[in-house]
């Protein structure tokens, strides 16, 4: 029998390195761009700190067996709709969007957040449990009623681009269960009548947002004003940038919310194509080999879908963070993943770092610890 600490050997040191790596860039930038803005002066440290807690929350997590996670699938998932009720019943509301948690004067959480790290390791285990059934187009009319009410519930918050996250999440992990073709067909066709219908309920700044990136010359001039400053930032950063707090865009406050949605222009121009995006890109680019990796080698079921799961989400975050800045993909609320100002974001990634790290030390099922 193998001690339980023998496990460790199997920890992947190098993702926890690109993990590190890239968050302390982010630290970095978060300072740079929030440099002669006294309101948030203490963002950069906050930042550190909620680093720090992340770090050691990712290797508490990565000690716990992730099977035990997975057992308790149904009480994660419970507990998950009963947050996300409470936020509808009791949530702070900022910039008109009731999403938060107050837990105290200057501590709010972020359920949808965490959730997304949650209901893959619950939707993992659902699927896991009903594999035999995957051919069968009820099951996966089950599936999506099980995914599709927290979906629900963050729609209505409002976060259209949390909910499209989650559906994402859905469609990687269900793909990789093995989900015949003819089932995405007929889901396609769902899917469209279902965007339709669902249309006139969204937030008019999610009306405006949808419309200015359709048609951005009938767009109100304040609607693109921010899209237009991160194209001049990225397009005036060239090859090597401008310099660290160097840029102008930012440092002269023309790019708004330039330390959370807007980070990528910000790096670009100061940091250039070379030392900023193609170094951004490319620790994410490691990070999800690494998880893909972990996933190949776990002979269980719900340890692939878990970490296949948590590559979706680093993906899908990153690839609309970058396109949303370059013009490319509507603005939405997602930021760029362990770069963008974010507690909640910031110790839920490093969570899903951690259970990502507990399913590859556990790759040989002896291993139990």
């Amino acid at each position: 029998m193998l001690s339980k600490t023998s496990v460790w050997r199997h920890f992947d040191i190098w993702l926890m390195a690109a993990v590190l790596l890239l968050t302390s860039y982010g630290i970095l930038m978060i300072r740079s761009a929030v440099t002669g803005a006294p309101a948030f002066e203490g963002l950069p440290r906050q930042q550190i700190i909620w680093a720090v807690a992340g770090i050691i929350i990712s290797l508490i997590v990565a000690a716990i067996d992730y099977r035990y996670l997975t057992s308790s699938h149904w009480y994660i998932y419970l507990g998950l709709i009963v947050a996300l009720a409470f936020v509808m019943v009791a949530g702070q509301i900022n910039n008109d969007a009731r999403r938060w948690i107050q837990v105290t004067s200057g501590f709010q959480i972020q359920p949808s957040e965490f959730g997304r790290i949650f209901i893959i390791i619950t939707f993992a285990q659902f699927l896991a449990n009903r594999q035999k059934y995957i051919h069968q187009f009820s099951n996966t009319i089950i599936t999506l009623i099980y995914i599709g009410v927290p979906i629900l519930l963050i729609f209505i918050e409002p976060d259209l681009g949390m909910s499209m996250l989650y559906i994402v999440i859905w469609f990687v992990m269900i793909w990789l269960a093995g989900l015949p073709l003819s089932h995405f067909l007929a889901l396609a066709v769902i899917g469209m009548v279902t965007a339709v219908i669902a249309y006139p309920s969204l937030a008019d700044y999610q009306k405006e947002r949808i419309t200015t990136f359709l048609n951005p010359e009938e767009a109100n001039q304040d609607d693109i004003f921010n899209i237009d400053q991160a194209e001049i930032s990225i397009g005036s950063g060239g090859l090597w940038g401008k310099g660290y707090m160097q840029g102008t865009q930012s440092q002269l406050g023309f790019l708004r919310v330039q330390h959370t949605d807007f980070i990528f222009s910000m790096i670009t121009e100061e940091m250039g194509l070379v030392f900023g995006s193609l170094v951004v890109l490319s620790l994410m680019g490691f990070i999800l080999m690494r998880i893909l990796r972990a996933a190949a080698l776990s002979p269980d079921p719900a340890g692939k879908y878990i970490c296949t799961g948590i590559a979706a989400v680093l993906f899908f975050q990153t690839l609309v963070s970058v396109g949303m800045n370059v013009r490319l993909l509507p603005v939405t609320g997602l930021t760029l993943p362990f770069v963008s100002y974010g507690g909640s974001s910031l110790i839920t990634l490093f969570f899903a770092i951690g259970v990502v790290q507990s399913v590859l030390m556990r790759q040989r099922k002896q291993e139990f610890g």
